[in-house]
């Protein structure tokens, strides 16, 4: 692809998400970063990146930090494309102390290609008008939450930009629906070179495997076709789409790198490896990698907690388990597709030695219910209400009390911050945990 391409693919997509942030900032003609206060905690919201190369990149790297810590982010992200000419950048970037948190996918479809038929002609798709009173975008708003966050926590701040955007000419405002249900969404934006930038592609969780998606993305490549304009979309590696993409049509455009800056090495060495429970985690594994789950936590297989879950089936389990450091979001998480894990690699090196020793028998019982067909993420259940959930914390609390935590550390290990504080105390209570 050449530059002018990745350049015009790369200006659509800070277009459209200028829209949702509050700060833009470029600084440079080439590079930019983005700031959101409803957003705070999300990368995708606040990072920097590149349309193009940058003589100095020294330089412009420092710059992009004066601004995160302006804006008192404590973390610094930038995305830079993957390889020539981009390989000073990146050294620069390196040399800063950042690794590859994650892969962005830049794919584009490709002209009068074969897809795969929509599977369910009920599933009706359509741009909501302009002139709507907004009923239709109070709908939008929900379905993407309810497919990208399973809340509607951020219903105000989501709901505010898409009654902006709906009135942009230059934005097409997609829902999907099944009777009169809204069951997915997304969002077109145009831009020059003849480029249509496909954004917020989602589907409830109720009405996923239906053919939702590939019904909407069959229609955002008629309305690119009709139009003359290159459909464009991004995708983050480790939410691991990029098959289903392939399939309605498109093809892999380039790919960029998502930097995080490390912690300094002195920090990665303070931190405990796992022995005081007779097993041993592998602080120090590279970022951006998929290895053996024995390679990073080795020893589990002995825990009596595991064998409980997996039985005679224990060493097996363990030994083609697989898990990848390349999600820049959260803790760990069991893939919902391959039923391997997936670990935030800086709570792996700097993350509380007990927490994370819990969290991977959290994540060991979630790989068990995989392994039984369960759903892992029931949207129509609040997280701490999950059946799913509350059986894996089970077996991290039951482990909790055996290495002689008390209620108070319990109690602290098992907040997080996706929940309010009164579902966190109905879940404390119905985890009846003893006093110390």
């Amino acid at each position: 692809m050449s530059s002018l391409d990745t350049t015009e693919h790369e200006f659509n997509e800070i277009s459209w998400w200028a829209k949702w942030v509050d700060d833009t900032v470029w600084i440079s003609k080439n590079c930019y970063a983005i700031f959101s206060e409803a957003f705070k905690r999300e990368y995708f919201y606040n990072r920097s990146g590149f349309l193009g190369m940058e003589k100095v990149p020294e330089k412009v790297v420092e710059a992009i930090e004066r601004e995160f810590v302006k804006r008192k982010r404590h973390d610094s992200y930038v995305f830079v494309e993957d390889g020539r000419p981009w390989e000073r950048l990146r050294a620069s970037v390196i040399s800063r102390g950042y690794d590859v948190a994650d892969k962005m996918l830049v794919m584009e479809a490709r002209p009068h290609a074969k897809q795969e038929p929509p599977s369910n002609l009920e599933v009706k798709v359509g741009v909501i008008s302009p002139r709507t009173k907004g009923k239709d975008v109070q709908e939008w708003t929900r379905t993407y939450l309810q497919a990208f966050y399973g809340d509607q926590k951020q219903s105000d701040e989501v709901t505010r930009v898409m009654r902006k955007v709906v009135k942009d000419k230059k934005a097409s405002v997609v829902i999907a629906r099944i009777g009169r249900t809204a069951v997915g969404c997304a969002a077109l934006y145009r831009t020059k070179g003849n480029v249509l930038g496909a954004y917020c592609i989602g589907t409830t969780p109720q009405f996923r495997r239906r053919g939702v998606a590939a019904t909407m993305m069959a229609y955002m490549r008629e309305l690119a076709e009709s139009e003359g304009r290159r459909l464009i979309l991004q995708t983050i590696a480790s939410d691991n789409v990029e098959g289903f993409y392939l399939k309605q049509g498109f093809k892999r455009a380039y790919v960029k790198s998502l930097f995080k800056r490390r912690l300094p090495k002195a920090s990665q060495d303070a931190v405990p490896s796992g022995e005081t429970f007779g097993v041993k985690m592998n602080r120090g594994a590279d970022a951006g990698t998929t290895k053996p789950f024995v390679e990073v936590f080795s020893g589990f297989e002995k825990v009596e907690a595991v064998r409980r879950l997996f039985g005679a089936d224990t060493e097996v389990v363990i030994s083609k388990l697989k898990i990848s450091l390349d999600s820049p979001r959260g803790y760990l998480r069991v893939d919902g597709e391959t039923g391997n894990i997936i670990i935030n690699p800086e709570y792996l090196r700097k993350g509380h030695e007990r927490h994370l020793y819990l969290d991977v028998l959290h994540e060991l019982a979630h790989v068990k219910q995989f392994r039984e067909g369960k759903e892992l993420y029931d949207r129509r259940f609040p997280y701490f209400e999950r059946p799913t959930e509350i059986e894996a914390y089970v077996v991290a609390v039951e482990e909790a009390r055996r290495i002689g935590m008390g209620r108070e550390e319990i109690v602290e290990y098992l907040k997080v911050e996706w929940v309010t504080e009164e579902e966190f105390a109905k879940f404390v209570a119905m985890m009846r945990i003893t006093k110390d």
